[in-house]
C-alpha cells in the first residue's frame, strides 16, 4: 500500500477517505458472509471463505497503519505517547466490543446479525466519507 500511495503523489486518496474506505471495506466484508447464510451444518468453500478474509485484510491495512501514522503526526510532541495509548485504548476497546457483539450471534439469524454489522460498519464509513473534506481541512498541514 505504501507503493501504491507513494506512486499516485497527490493522486492519492487523504487520510479520512482511506479510514473511510477501509470501514467500507471490513463493511462489505461482513456482507459477503450473507451468501454463506443458508448454509448451516453444510460446507462452505474455502476459497470463498478466503477471498473475505483478503476483503478485511486489505481493509485493516487501510485502517490500522494509517491510524498509527495520523496518530503521531497529530498528536502535540509533549502527547505522542499518550496519544499513542489512547489509539490501542481504542483497538482494545473495539475488541472488547466484537466479543459483545459476538455474543449475540445465533445461528438461526445469521443473515440479520451479519447484515447488521456490515450495514452499520458501511454506513460508518459512508459518514466519515462525506466529512472526510472538513476532516483535511482541519488535518491541513499535518
Amino acid at each position: 500500500f505504501a507503493l501504491l500511495w507513494t506512486r499516485l503523489g497527490n493522486r492519492a486518496p487523504t487520510t479520512p477517505r482511506k479510514f473511510a474506505y477501509g470501514v467500507i471495506g471490513m463493511g462489505a466484508a461482513f456482507l459477503l458472509f450473507l451468501p454463506m447464510a443458508p448454509t448451516t451444518g453444510r460446507v462452505v468453500p474455502a476459497l470463498l471463505v478466503a477471498g473475505i478474509m483478503v476483503v478485511f485484510a486489505v481493509s485493516e491495512l487501510l485502517l490500522s497503519p494509517i491510524g498509527l501514522s495520523v496518530t503521531t503526526k497529530l498528536a502535540p510532541e509533549a502527547f505522542r505517547a499518550q496519544m499513542m495509548a489512547l489509539f490501542f485504548f481504542s483497538v482494545g476497546l473495539g475488541t472488547a466490543m466484537s466479543g459483545v457483539l459476538a455474543q449475540r450471534y445465533d445461528p438461526a439469524h445469521e443473515f440479520a446479525y451479519f447484515g447488521t454489522l456490515g450495514a452499520v460498519a458501511i454506513l460508518v464509513g459512508v459518514v466519515v466519507l462525506l466529512m472526510s473534506p472538513r476532516i483535511s481541512r482541519l488535518m491541513e498541514g499535518v
